[in-house]
């Protein structure tokens, strides 16, 4: 089987190729993170009633997926990252509950449906990253599992309690009771390196999310990175940059866990600018690629931004951090309109409640930050400045100046001036997420006011 997919692979890498998609490549797309069972229902959806019950299939598919993607350029993405696309165990809506690698998950469509959405996403100039576990497989009678030896006792490591505390539990016990596949294990490791090089050719992504990174020896990662052959980011679920860090150098890159709990902190009115700084500059020093992790102030594993804050101005400020600050920017489904779910699966909603309302306030405010990203050249670069901290602001600068960013965590209703130095004499900008210019004195001296509490984003004139 290992060699069918090898030669299956080398077809499909002949017949499509995905667009040119390596770690460079990815540093100035913006990422759109749809849960494939929750974005639309058919490719004509235009909305309808709540799903009755989050905690199962909702009805989404590939098709509904491919019928929004005007709808998610519309907000300036141009990169979506997909969850798991195989066959899941029962109730596996979300993709994480594997039973068979070999085959495309039912509930969303077919494998041409799923090759009908990255074609049509490649022919508007977006990117494709498939999410994709390593880990364990779903729950389900062991001899439903494919291919073989996952049908096999001795792929699995016996079951027990995962204790934190411990590095080796960590790697070899089993998250939420799922099945902990023996990645130890040559055969296994062979299968699964096989099975990802096939995956990605053969429906033409341009990356992969890794799931449950810090679960599996380290030693297992280059090899099945490599395999992939595109960009890899790689979810450690740990705030610690120094645990992180041990990961940086095995994928491509890694969702920035570090820097996302400070931001929120600050965003929401609980913690410091300068501890957001402080881990900036921390993972400065210990990251060998920080422009090439993920920024993100939420997902379908931690509550909506705005189940903690429901202040949509704070909202803006943390997403003009996401989108505008160093790294990948990745916005979670429904940020655009203002969802506020909490703890999974209240997190997970359908978007046709929506009614898919590109006017919405946040609709309209994701899709200015990203127009100044796009504007202010992609923000590939490892260039983010730090020009002003202050108990209630952050400002920072890119791309040599270009683009300035003042951000405040007063929230909806304050109306403040900031005078800050810029770092960039006799130079104009235009605030492209309000109204008004501004121009910097001799020495790089600028003020700036903040109207009901919203990010100021200046783009060079």
């Amino acid at each position: 089987m290992h060699s069918l997919w090898a030669s299956l692979a080398l077809l499909s890498q002949l017949a499509v190729s995905a667009l040119s998609a390596d770690t460079a490549a990815w540093k100035s797309r913006n990422i759109y993170f749809a849960l494939t069972d929750r974005v639309a229902r058919s490719s004509d959806d235009t909305g309808g009633n709540a799903c009755g019950n989050l905690s199962n299939y909702c009805g989404g598919t590939f098709r509904g997926l491919q019928g929004k993607l005007d709808y998610i350029a519309g907000m300036g993405f141009d990169a979506i990252w997909i969850t798991p696309v195989v066959s899941n165990s029962d109730g596996g809506y979300h993709g994480y509950w594997a039973v068979d690698l070999q085959s495309i998950n039912s509930h969303y469509g077919t494998a041409d449906d799923l090759k009908a959405l990255v074609s049509a996403a490649h022919a508007k100039g977006m990117y494709v990253m498939v999410d994709v576990v390593a880990n364990h497989m779903g729950p389900s009678a062991i001899g439903d599992r494919k291919p073989a030896p996952l049908n096999q006792q001795s792929s699995y490591h016996t079951q027990c309690e995962i204790d934190y505390s411990n590095q080796g539990s960590v790697e070899n016990c089993w998250i939420a009771g799922l099945p902990d596949i023996n990645t130890q294990n040559s055969d296994i490791r062979t299968l699964f390196k096989d099975w990802i090089k096939w995956l990605v050719t053969e429906y033409s992504f341009d990356g992969v999310r890794i799931d449950t990174v810090k679960h599996i020896e380290k030693d297992y990662w280059p090899g099945f990175s490599s395999a992939a052959g595109v960009y890899t980011l790689g979810e450690v679920f740990d705030g610690n940059p120094n645990y992180v860090a041990g990961y940086a150098n095995l994928m491509s890159g890694l969702l920035n866990y570090p820097v996302y709990y400070p931001m929120n902190n600050f965003y929401q009115q609980k913690g410091s600018s300068q501890a957001l700084v402080d881990m900036i500059n921390q993972v400065s020093s210990l990251f060998p690629d920080p422009s090439a992790l993920g920024s993100f102030l939420d997902n379908h594993d931690n509550a909506r931004w705005l189940n903690s804050k429901n202040d949509l101005s704070l909202l803006k400020n943390a997403l003009a951090y996401v989108i505008l600050a160093r790294g990948v920017p990745i916005v979670y489904y429904g940020t655009e309109q203002a969802y506020a779910g909490g703890n999974d699966p209240a997190n997970r909603e359908d978007l046709w409640r929506s009614g898919f309302n590109t006017n919405s306030e946040m609709y309209q405010a994701i899709s200015r930050l990203s127009a100044a990203r796009k504007s202010a050249g992609g923000l590939a670069g490892n260039d983010h400045a730090h020009l002003y901290v202050a108990d209630t602001a952050y400002a920072w600068s890119r791309a040599g100046g270009k683009l300035v960013v003042l951000t405040t965590n007063s929230g909806r209703g304050s109306n403040t001036n900031h005078c800050f130095n810029t770092q960039a004499p006799n130079r104009s900008w235009n605030n492209t997420f309000g109204t008004g210019s501004y121009t910097s004195d001799g020495n790089g001296n600028i003020c700036v006011s903040v109207s009901n509490g919203e990010p100021v984003v200046l783009l060079a004139s």
